[in-house]
């Protein structure tokens, strides 16, 4: 099995990226293009990850460790050359982290964008999206039905439009293409693991975290120990969770300062 994946740019380094929970490789192509136009030897693979976008469902009791090792295992049937360069956002970055303890002699860099290694909350705001994504029904018959209820929820109707990319035309009406029961189980799980032996632990390959100013997913605490284990912080003044959407040129700026070195530029 191969993920389905978007590639940027044709060089010879390749780079990972792998999106946040409920996205897909496309909410990190404005990313990729930055980092391809500033440096032409990127070769760029997102994946959607399993259960995500056009790959495969969640296998039952998936995990960030099933989720990693099927970028792994993508990663060699497509041929990039190891160690990897990988590049996380939220969920996609524990996935990095996971990977590093599963394969620590594949990975070359881990770089997390937005996210902390430890424990989350089981509140907040991704579990708030998914309790009401639950309570949606199945099909809609227009996608303007499906905004329409989503805003009238309480989501803002920029996050309301990001989430209708989960939508499909399914006969004369549009349906989930997403398992979203699934999906709120594998938050779950991911959410209560201390992945923080990924960055602790010694390890030859760099860390790095670029985090939101205006975000509280890596506070200044997790800050603080990360910069302790060794993994530099840089701060996307203005940005929250979303901080490649909302400030795209300043972390590609962040990625691209990271990858100096790492990918033998």
């Amino acid at each position: 099995m191969v993920l389905a994946h978007v590639r940027a740019g044709a060089g010879r380094r390749p780079l990972v990226l792998l999106h946040g929970l409920l996205g897909s490789a496309r909410n990190l192509s404005t990313l990729a293009h930055h980092l391809t136009e500033r440096d032409a030897e990127l070769g760029v693979v997102s994946f959607d990850l399993t259960g995500h976008g056009a790959s495969p469902p969640l296998p039952p009791g998936a995990d960030a460790a099933a989720l990693a090792g099927d970028v792994l295992a993508s990663a060699r049937a497509l041929g990039l050359a190891t160690p990897l360069a990988l590049v996380g956002h939220s969920l996609g970055g524990r996935v990095a982290l996971r990977a590093a303890l599963l394969e620590p002699t594949a990975i070359g860099l881990v770089t997390l964008l937005d996210i902390t290694p430890g424990p989350l909350d089981d509140g907040g705001d991704v579990s708030r999206v998914l309790e009401i994504l639950l309570r949606m029904p199945e099909t809609f018959a227009t996608r303007g039905q499906a905004r329409a209820r989503l805003v009238a929820a309480g989501l803002a109707p920029a996050l309301a439009d990001w989430l209708l990319l989960n939508l499909t035309p399914a006969g004369e009406g549009h349906r989930w293409r997403i398992d979203r029961r699934a999906l709120a189980d594998l938050h779950a799980r991911v959410a209560a693991e201390d992945l923080w032996p990924a960055v602790e632990r010694p390890h030859r390959f760099p860390l790095r975290c670029i985090r939101g100013g205006v975000s509280g997913y890596v506070g200044d605490v997790d800050a603080s120990r990360l910069e302790a284990a060794g993994c530099p912080v840089t701060t996307i003044e203005g940005a929250g969770h979303f901080l490649h959407a909302d400030r795209p040129q300043a972390v590609a700026d962040a990625v691209a300062a990271g990858l100096v070195g790492a990918l033998g530029s």
